[in-house]
C-alpha cells in the first residue's frame, strides 16, 4: 500500500475520497501519495512520488453526466447547488499545478540536469492527469471529453476498479514525457520536502534537517553476526538485474548445482509492464525453466519465505532496494541471512543503491 501524506485526510469531495482508496488499493509500496499539498499557495486535489517513475498530479472530479452542461478547451459549465457554474478546464487546473511545483523543484540544483540535451531541466517527469470517478469510458467519449483532455491522461470509472489497468495508465502518462533510472536516496529527499516541507525538531530543541534519516538508516546493530553464503549483487536496472538472475539459475539446473531454488522479492510491485513477478515468470518461461524435468522453481514475496525456503537447494531474494523499512528488514530478510531459518546459499540482488544494500555490504565485509 502506498505511504499516505496525511495519514488520515478530510475529504472535501466524495470523488476524492474514493480516489484515495482507489490510491491505497492499487499503488505499492513505493508510491508517496500527498493529499492537498500546499504548493505556492495553490492545492492539487493529489501529487503521487515514486522515486522510479517521477511525479504525477492528479485533479479528481465527480461530475456525472447530469452535472456537466458544456465542454471548452478553456471553460467548462456544469450544474452545482441548483444553478449553472464556469469552471476552469480540470486539465488546465492541474498544469497550473505542475507549472508551479517545478518552478520550485528547479531551484534546487540536485533535481536539474548540468549538462547535456537537457540541461536546466529536472531529471524526471512531472506529469498530470484528470480522474473522473462518476463517467464511464463510454461516458468520456460521448461527452466529448477525449477532445479537450488527452485520453490517454484521462482515468474513468472502470481504471479505478482494476490494479494492472490503473498501473498501466499510470505508466504510460509517466512514459509519455521521459523514463528514468531512479533518483538517488538525497534527490528523493529534496523532491519530498519540497511537496510536503517537514522539519523535525530534537529534544535539545535544535532543528533535525536529515528528515527521514532515522528511519531510512534505521538502528544501528548491537550486535555483529557472521552471515555465512551470502552473495550481494547490485545492478544499474532491474531488466539487467532479473536477466542476470534467470541466467544463474540456467546455469544452476545446467550443471546440476541445484535442483529446488526459490526466487524471493520483498514487495510483487509494477514495473514498466507488469509486476515483478510476471517479469521473471516471463524470463523462466522464455528459457524453458518453468517446464524443466528435475528442476523446481518456487517464487514467492519474502514474507512467504519463511515457509517455504528450508527445501531450497539455493535462495535468490531479488530487488532488495525496495525494503524501505528496518521493520521489514528485521522481520523478514534478516532472520534468513543470518542462517536462522534457512542455511543454504543465498544471492542478494538490487538494481540501485539504498541504505539496505549500504548497511549489507558493510556486514559482509566484515566478514
Amino acid at each position: 500500500m502506498a505511504y499516505i501524506i496525511p495519514e488520515c485526510p478530510t475529504f472535501k469531495t466524495r470523488g476524492e475520497e474514493k480516489l484515495f482508496n482507489a490510491l491505497k488499493a492499487n499503488l505499492d509500496d513505493l508510491w508517496t501519495v500527498y493529499y492537498e499539498p500546499v504548493i505556492n499557495g495553490k492545492y492539487p486535489d493529489f501529487i503521487l512520488f515514486h522515486e522510479y517513475y517521477g511525479i504525477l498530479i492528479l485533479e479528481v472530479k465527480d461530475y456525472t453526466t447530469q452535472t456537466i452542461l458544456e465542454i471548452r478547451k478553456d471553460y467548462w459549465k456544469i450544474y452545482s447547488q441548483g444553478k449553472e457554474v464556469s469552471i476552469k478546464n480540470p486539465f488546465s487546473q492541474a498544469i497550473e499545478y505542475r507549472n508551479e511545483l517545478i518552478n520550485l523543484l528547479s531551484k534546487h540544483k540536485e533535481l536539474v540536469e548540468q549538462a547535456g540535451n537537457f540541461q536546466g531541466k529536472l531529471k524526471f517527469p512531472v506529469a498530470v492527469g484528470c480522474v473522473f470517478v462518476d463517467l464511464t469510458a463510454s461516458d468520456i467519449i460521448n461527452l466529448c471529453i477525449d477532445q479537450v483532455i488527452p485520453l490517454g491522461q484521462l482515468f474513468c470509472m472502470e481504471d479505478l476498479e482494476d490494479s494492472h489497468v490503473f498501473n498501466e495508465k499510470i505508466n504510460g502518462i509517466m512514459e509519455k514525457l521521459f523514463t528514468i533510472n531512479s533518483l538517488s536516496r538525497e534527490e528523493a529527499r529534496i523532491v519530498k520536502q519540497v511537496i510536503y516541507p517537514v522539519i523535525k525538531v530534537n529534544y535539545s530543541g535544535q532543528v533535525d534537517r536529515s528528515l527521514e534519516e532515522e528511519q531510512q538508516t534505521g538502528k544501528e546493530e548491537k550486535e555483529r553476526k557472521e552471515i555465512l553464503n551470502v552473495q550481494l549483487i547490485s545492478f544499474e536496472h532491474y531488466v539487467d538485474e532479473f536477466y542476470y538472475v534467470v541466467d544463474r539459475v540456467h546455469h544452476l539446473c545446467q550443471t546440476g548445482a541445484a535442483r529446488n531454488i526459490t526466487i524471493a522479492y520483498p514487495l510483487n510491485r509494477f514495473l514498466r509492464r507488469g509486476t515483478v513477478k510476471e517479469f521473471i515468470s516471463d524470463l523462466l518461461k522464455s528459457r524453458g525453466l518453468l517446464a524443466k524435468r528435475g528442476l523446481t522453481l518456487k517464487l514467492f514475496e519474502l514474507e512467504q519465505l519463511s515457509d517455504y525456503c528450508r527445501s531450497t537447494d539455493y535462495l535468490f531474494i531479488v530487488d532488495i532496494n525496495s525494503i524501505r523499512s528496518t521493520a521489514v528488514y528485521e522481520r523478514q530478510l534478516r532472520p534468513i541471512i543470518e542462517g536462522k531459518i534457512y542455511n543454504g546459499p543465498i544471492m542478494l540482488t538490487a538494481n540501485k543503491p539504498s541504505w539496505l544494500t549500504k548497511k549489507l555490504k558493510n556486514r559482509l565485509a566484515q566478514r
